[in-house]
């Protein structure tokens, strides 16, 4: 049963358009092909992938591919390459449409490696006939993109999420469908560095089974509850960014903040984890039940700073009068990792950080998406104000 403060804050919200858009992208096929023909382990293998392995076989040895069999010796791996190519234009210039945050050159082993593979990938995409297959392959994406969008079921995930925040911290909302990615949502990405608020990026993949008595492969986009568990994470990131940034100077993590969570030990990757974790379950508790609210955190073993949080959102809920969105919770929900236990004193406005770009970022997209919601005269001063 839906708790009634949460029913009551999630019919208390204007409505926004539905999301997130479920569509193709031919950089995301790209780069996955890329990876597969550079034996990439992780790239799944499935009738569209091991179909296209053997079409594009005879350019295993391109450039592009051998340099990014190079580059995932030094890091540039799993998730990151088609991370970094959502901030890619299309062919054929394939330059960077948004500033890719440096840390990509880093795990590439430096920018002019990096710089090198993006140059190669136009010429593996002129002498391959990539764009020959991907225009073969309409009929059959159509089918997968159809499946994913049964999946989703019709569902609006954006209102629910809009309404929990109190704000729309995003500016596009995107499920991108591929056969070289893994079942459900991952490689998931907030491009924050661009004018506006973030476009939120989910690489989603799709589910094969077999058929033994006729020897063929079923596909499907999953059930409904799986494919907002992939698709909300990443949206939520948005309004976590913007927590953090506001608490940053106060909050003093305590030694134990990445306790529980596996491949993660940044404490400020495991604060924003936990963060949106719990957010994602009060929702999916509150629009497909509590079975699916426990399935959900069954496929994570949980922080032992978890159940705090929760306690904080619950208290988030039944108290929307004082406590308009998300971030006037952000001292509440940041001080179950402080090392003293206490709140820290997280301030929304620091004038004195105007010159920083990430909080003067952060802070403005918050912004668009509070004043979106609710006018303020004072914020809308605020916003005026900030370095654009």
């Amino acid at each position: 049963m839906i708790p009634r403060a949460l029913a009551l804050l999630l019919a208390a919200a204007p409505a926004f358009a539905a999301e997130p858009r479920i569509a193709a992208d031919s950089r995301v096929d790209l780069v996955g092909l890329l990876e597969r023909l550079s034996g990439d382990p992780s790239v799944p293998q499935n009738p569209v992938s091991d179909a296209a392995a053997a079409r594009f076989s005879r350019w295993k040895d391109h450039p592009a591919v051998a340099r990014l069999a190079r580059m995932r010796a030094t890091g540039f791996a799993w998730n990151h390459p088609v991370q970094y190519a959502l901030y890619l234009s299309s062919a054929p210039a394939w330059r960077e449409a948004a500033p890719a945050p440096e840390f990509f050159a880093q795990l590439a082993g430096g920018r002019a490696e990096l710089d090198a593979w993006r140059g190669s990938l136009g010429d593996f995409v002129r002498v391959s006939g990539f764009e020959d297959w991907e225009r073969s392959r309409a009929a059959a994406r159509e089918t997968e993109l159809a499946a994913v969008r049964a999946a989703a079921g019709g569902r609006d995930l954006a209102s629910p999420l809009a309404r929990y925040l109190g704000a729309r911290t995003w500016g596009s909302w995107t499920v991108v469908v591929s056969p070289f990615f893994s079942n459900g949502g991952g490689a998931s990405w907030v491009i924050e560095e661009k004018p506006g608020r973030p476009d939120v990026v989910v690489v989603y993949g799709l589910f094969w089974s077999k058929k033994s008595f006729w020897r063929r492969s079923i596909m499907s986009g999953g059930s409904p509850d799986g494919f907002a568990v992939s698709a909300w994470p990443e949206a939520v990131f948005s309004m976590a960014y913007a927590l953090y940034e506001v608490c940053r100077p106060a909050l003093k993590p305590g030694p134990d903040v990445c306790r529980g969570l596996n491949g993660l030990s940044n404490a400020e990757d495991c604060i924003q984890q936990i963060w949106v974790r719990g957010i994602v379950a009060r929702l999916v508790d509150s629009e497909y039940g509590a079975k699916a609210a426990a399935a959900y955190r069954a496929q994570w073993a949980a922080s032992p700073l978890q159940a705090q949080v929760d306690a904080v959102l619950r208290a988030y809920e039944s108290g929307r009068a004082a406590q308009p969105d998300l971030m006037s919770a952000a001292g509440a929900l940041a001080a179950p990792f402080s090392a003293d236990g206490r709140a820290p004193a997280c301030r929304l406005v620091d004038r004195a950080r105007w010159s920083e770009t990430v909080y003067a970022r952060r802070l403005a997209y918050y912004l668009d998406g509070r004043l979106e919601a609710r006018p303020d005269a004072g914020l809308s001063a605020v916003r005026a104000e900030l370095p654009r």
